[in-house]
């Protein structure tokens, strides 16, 4: 049978069985990639070059020094504190939580922060007697949106980044500053529909609340002082290190794995235990996930898709981008982000080889389309699932229509905002 047929029929394989749940993510991959090897659609070789080891490297580093972060109760206490300075008023709480979300996961796994932030809104709103899904809606469209403002931010910004050969300054300036534009347009959005309807308006007594509620006072959620210490410091020296990684001429996994040992030495006796508690099944999700994507490209499956795009788009950068941006988004509503931006390394790599278009700025297009995108649906995004998973578990559900009614059209305003920067600057 025909290696390109092989290759595109495990790849939908693989998305039927995500899709189905039957199986988790991480099993229905690892099938594909056996698949992948007893058809000889790889060999040995092909499968060292397919997985990329500095993205994997990023990614664990950062999973050890976050969750170094979480056991020292840094989360709750920069939470509480946004709360406190929200005065427990809906629409600030609102507009807090949201930049909070965005901050965060612009330097952290999304995932991580809508563990935190979805347990604290729902513990938040059930004190004020309010209904927590817009809130939730709102941080997690808000936690997508921020992770496209660096390279660490998301895990497809992650594979871009190291399999294209950009930087995190590079990312700062491209897609950090869409991503400013986007989190406005997003939240001015959400709150226009949620004032109209009247559902952040109420005021609260503050200080009665304050008073009542001990434990909510920033101080109660710091669990390891020292901890807490140590590893703000290791992860801003990382961060630091990861922003001149160009400069230094250091590998970008040599800087993660780094600011990870030196969390486990100075952390404390127990610190080998956060290795045992990282999430494996995302590193090997991705180690599969490349492999998969491997084989499409050697089949030459991906060469006819750069070739469609360079046929639409013709000599017009701005139309080639918004081809990509338009076409990319009904994938990223329904489909998990990282296959897609995975996917689309080999394609972005045989336009800009070909001459159709500068890698650069179609490098921003799939950023933007990956991160924004899968914010209109609740499977669109790992931080999606999360999010209203913990509200489901805590007997609050949030079906479809009620997170798309908000989501859908913020999402679709946001996307149109990003496309507009884009055709401007790269015209």
């Amino acid at each position: 049978m025909n290696e390109k047929i092989l290759a595109i029929s495990i790849l939908v394989l693989v998305y039927v069985l995500i899709l189905s749940k039957r199986v988790h993510r991480t099993t229905a991959v690892l099938l594909g990639a056996i698949l992948v090897v007893g058809l000889r659609l790889l060999d040995e070789r092909g499968i060292i070059e397919a997985i990329q080891w500095e993205a994997l490297g990023l990614i664990f580093g950062m999973f050890v020094i976050v969750a170094a972060l979480t056991k020292s109760g840094f989360f709750r206490w920069v939470g509480l504190h946004a709360l406190k300075w929200s005065h427990f008023q809906p629409f600030r709480i609102l507009v807090t939580f949201s930049a909070l979300s965005a901050i965060l996961a612009a330097f952290m796994d999304s995932i991580t922060v809508m563990v935190f932030m979805a347990s604290l809104t729902l513990e938040v709103c059930g004190i004020l007697k309010l209904h927590p899904g817009p809130f939730l809606i709102a941080e997690i469209t808000s936690a997508n949106i921020g992770g496209l403002a660096t390279m660490v931010g998301d895990p497809p910004n992650i594979i871009l980044g190291t399999s294209l050969g950009f930087s995190f300054a590079d990312f700062v300036a491209n897609t950090g500053v869409i991503a400013v534009i986007a989190f406005f347009v997003n939240l001015g959005v959400l709150g226009f529909m949620l004032k109209r309807r009247g559902e952040v308006r109420m005021q609260v007594d503050a200080k009665t609340l304050e008073k009542e509620h001990a434990e909510l006072e920033p101080s109660s959620a710091i669990l390891d002082i020292r901890l807490m210490r140590i590893s703000l410091m290791i992860f801003a020296f990382t961060v630091t290190l990861l922003i001149l990684h160009h400069l230094l001429d250091i590998l970008i996994a040599f800087v993660a794995v780094l600011g990870a040992t030196l969390v486990l030495m100075l952390g404390g006796k127990d610190m080998p235990e956060l290795v045992e508690k990282i999430d494996w099944h995302t590193l090997l999700f991705l180690a599969g996930l490349f492999v998969v994507v491997g084989a499409l490209d050697k089949s030459g499956a991906l060469a006819d898709v750069a070739a469609g795009m360079a046929w639409i788009g013709g000599n017009n950068l701005a139309l080639l981008l918004t081809v990509i941006l338009w076409v990319s988004i009904p994938l990223s509503m329904f489909l998990d982000n990282v296959p897609f931006a995975a996917a689309m390394v080999p394609v972005l790599r045989g336009l800009a080889a070909d001459g159709v278009a500068p890698l650069a700025p179609m490098t921003w297009t799939v950023a933007v389309a990956a991160d924004i995108g899968g914010n209109a649906t609740p499977i669109g995004a790992s931080a999606n699932v999360v999010g209203l998973a913990i509200a489901e578990k805590h007997g609050i559900h949030i079906g479809w229509r009620e997170y798309m009614r908000l989501a859908l059209p913020a999402m679709l305003l946001s996307i149109l905002a990003a496309n507009i920067v884009l055709v401007i600057i790269h015209h």
